[in-house]
């Protein structure tokens, strides 16, 4: 899998001049030569409220043989609500017998002997964009053989995924005409800061700033290195937790890389700091501390502090504890439970 592939999609997740429409289908066909295992791939928009099954708001689907494509929103509705909602606390990547728990027993599920065996169809990976503030994208792709993901292709996924997010919730932001997330950064494609304002205007700030741009234009440059992680890791959907990094191009062709604010916003107990919020929001929605640190864009140790300090302001002392709590706090107890690691 090129770099050059993954990088197409991650694009693709910033293209705020596309209406919905657009924007679904151009991240579908990005993914396509990425994941189709010969079923083609279906992306979609979602609302979701953790303890809930998602809304699906729209869909894109490429690749998918007819008979199969014209029965898939209703195997989707056909699932149990629980199943619907183990891909948001599952983490952003994961398999349809990996959620299940199941390798070969999953061959014996009854919905999928029900409506996809017939298709060849034995299991199915799922990438689920989300982000605790209750919305994003999802993309699932059919396969032949019962398969887990491995550790190497999740970590790719999950960087993926952050994209994926982070890019639905600047443009849902961008459509907010009264309340428009403000441009606080403009910087060259040299790593130079043409203007800074706000928050992004201290040094510690620029700092990270410039950094996150060259880490861009490096991923860029190296588009076709083999090595598909290492230009992911460079190129973060957000910035020290608040800005995502878009491109603009003046009249006479000239790019710059604008830094739009655009934090998560996640329900939470009131005693939470915001950031505390963000971390255990996307906790409970299966994040492992390294994803958590890529979504956020902030260090790995941050997200252990901050875990650390709502377990405390909590008076638990597990992760699932933390989980559960904030979930509860959240009006969503029934989704409690699913972390299982300690801090």
């Amino acid at each position: 899998m090129a770099t050059g592939d993954l990088l197409s999609i991650v694009e693709a997740a910033y293209r705020v001049d596309a209406d919905d429409d657009q924007w679904l289908a151009g991240v579908a066909e990005a993914c396509l030569p990425v994941l189709d295992g010969g079923f083609g791939v279906c992306v979609f928009a979602f609302r979701h409220q953790m303890g809930t099954p998602p809304t699906i708001l729209r869909v894109a689907k490429l690749g998918i043989p007819e008979e199969l494509s014209q029965i898939y929103a209703s195997v989707f509705r056909g699932m149990d609500p629980g199943v619907q909602q183990r891909p948001f606390t599952h983490g952003p990547c994961t398999t349809g017998s990996q959620m299940m728990g199941q390798r070969e027993e999953f061959l014996q599920n009854e919905h999928m002997r029900r409506h996809t065996h017939r298709f060849g169809m034995h299991d199915s990976l799922w990438i689920t964009a989300a982000e605790p503030s209750g919305s994003g994208c999802g993309i699932h792709a059919g396969r032949a053989e019962i398969g887990w993901v491995s550790s190497s292709f999740h970590e790719r996924w999950a960087r993926i995924a952050a994209h994926l997010a982070a890019g639905a919730r600047i443009r849902r932001r961008l459509g907010d005409i009264a309340a428009p997330p403000a441009v606080e950064a403009v910087v060259a494609p040299d790593g130079k800061v043409l203007h800074a304002e706000g928050s992004a205007k201290a040094p510690a700030a620029l700092a990270r700033l410039r950094h996150a741009v060259l880490g861009v234009e490096a991923a860029r440059a190296h588009r076709q290195d083999p090595d598909a992680l290492a230009g992911l890791r460079g190129w973060r959907g957000l910035i020290d937790a608040r800005w995502s990094l878009l491109d603009q191009f003046e009249s006479d062709g000239k790019r710059y890389l604008v830094a739009r604010e655009n934090a998560p916003r996640p329900p939470g107990p009131g005693a939470f700091t915001t950031r505390e919020r963000q971390v255990v929001g996307y906790a409970a929605l299966g994040h492992d501390n390294k994803i958590i640190a890529y979504d956020l864009g902030i260090a790995h140790a941050t997200v252990k502090v901050l875990m650390a300090r709502a377990a405390a302001k909590l008076g638990v002392r597990t992760r699932a504890e933390v989980v559960s709590a904030y979930l509860a706090a959240c009006g969503d107890s029934a989704a409690a439970g699913k972390a299982a690691s300690t801090i």
